[in-house]
């Protein structure tokens, strides 16, 4: 590393909602903002940004689009007696096995659905166990390539361990560290219906901002807060499972993929295709779209082989139950962790995100809390974090990053001097 180069560390909140920072809610983040400012970004419909902001890639790019229907079935005798097990037994039994490794994914889908799809996913138990970095996401190198060497990738995800380790941050001698917080993201899923709750917590994320940002500065360092979108409201829910069953179409017909804010479907007659497509579209608070709709919000696959009708759920709402709904899995979870209690009582999030990106709850910032930088737009895609911050630490962006830098420089940076992160 260039001794005399800048250095930042990236403290990334997924679940930091723009809307809840005030000067009663959160005093030091909001007088942050309002000193550097900050840039708007904006987000795919999809709960997993981190693969586009790491790559500065588009899901039909990077492949992290969640399942793709397979395009041949394996014909294992071990596979074709599953089938006919129980859908109760098959999750159960996938559950176990998730439970003891939990990098084994989407185990509460029913074996004789997800054995027919390919998985396409980086969720946060991957990360964890990928190593001190994530050069590769799908097919693409991740901003951590580029920068080999020179950074260090972060993930906590309980409050606790980020109060034993904010002392020693920034911890390390890099261009770039970047520490993902999970725990509020997590906390607001399941407690945005406890407003004192929340504001503790607020409060709390506040108050470790405030500890990062002198901790940068004495250190020579440039803080940078970012988060990818906030959380709305839960008030309604919407029961897909029984809507199937009404249409009368046999399930041999149709495959589906159902998160918590969104379904995809794939159909092997045109019978499935008109009645579930007509059914879907009569659905109150849920928008439909073709995988080439869906172009026009950037997942521009050539074909149907990730979805070919998707299903929105409306801000506010959910599927329940979904294909990461399981009683067995609920129970443990809220045993197991204190985050996640409320699951115990209502298994049903309390907040939500993911939806079409045309609400508040979607929208993340990117804040560069040196005076040093100064944005050179209003809003950014989701796609523009890795160029920006390659473009600041003098790096090139490789061509595969489709992104352009939002910061520029403002005066020359030199080393690791007592004004790094805002005087």
């Amino acid at each position: 590393m260039n001794e005399a180069g800048p250095r930042f560390f990236v403290c990334y909140i997924p679940g930091l909602d723009r809307r809840r920072i005030s000067v009663q809610a959160a005093p030091f983040l909001h007088a942050l903002m309002e000193r550097h400012g900050w840039v708007t970004l904006e987000t795919l419909p999809t709960t997993e940004q981190v693969p586009m902001l790491l790559t500065g890639t588009y899901p039909h790019e990077n492949w992290i689009w969640q399942v793709s229907r397979k395009s041949q079935l394996s014909s294992a005798g071990w596979d074709r007696l599953l089938e006919w097990l129980p859908d109760w037994l098959t999750t159960t039994l996938q559950l176990f096995h998730h439970f003891r490794q939990s990098t084994y994914d989407l185990a509460a889908i029913p074996w004789r659905r997800r054995r027919q799809f390919d998985l396409h996913r980086i969720k946060y138990n991957r990360r964890v166990e990928s190593g001190s970095t994530l050069e590769m996401i799908g097919r693409m190198p991740t901003l951590f390539k580029v920068l080999r060497g020179q950074s260090r990738y972060l993930f906590v995800k309980d409050f606790e361990r980020l109060t034993r380790s904010l002392p020693d941050l920034p911890a390390a001698d890099v261009a770039l560290e970047f520490l993902e917080f999970y725990g509020f993201d997590l906390f607001s899923h399941w407690h945005l219906d406890q407003p004192a709750q929340m504001a503790d917590k607020l409060h709390f994320v506040d108050r470790a901002i405030a500890v990062l940002h002198a901790q940068c500065r004495e250190r020579g360092v440039t803080l940078v807060v970012l988060t990818d979108h906030g959380q709305e409201p839960i008030t309604g829910q919407i029961n897909l499972a029984r809507e199937l069953r009404r249409t009368g179409v046999p399930e041999r017909e149709y495959l589906y993929y159902n998160e918590v804010a969104a379904v995809r479907f794939w159909f092997r007659t045109e019978r499935a295709r008109e009645v579930i497509g007509r059914m879907l579209t009569a659905l109150d608070h849920v928008t439909v779209l073709t995988y080439r709709q869906m172009h026009d919000h950037h997942v521009c696959f050539d074909d149907d082989s990730f979805g070919e009708l998707y299903g929105f759920a409306d801000h506010g709402y959910v599927f329940f139950p979904h294909d990461f709904h399981h009683p067995l899995a609920n129970l443990f979870l809220g045993l197991r962790h204190p985050l996640l209690r409320p699951r115990i009582r209502n298994p049903r999030h309390r907040g939500n995100h993911g939806h079409l990106p045309d609400h508040p709850a979607e929208a993340g910032f990117m804040l560069v809390a040196d005076d040093r930088y100064t944005a050179a737009a209003q809003r950014m895609s989701v796609i523009d974090f890795s160029p920006t911050m390659l473009t600041l630490l003098h790096c090139d962006t490789p061509p595969a990053m489709h992104g352009e830098a939002v910061y520029r420089v403002l005066s020359p940076v030199g080393g690791a001097g007592a004004n790094a992160g805002g005087a």
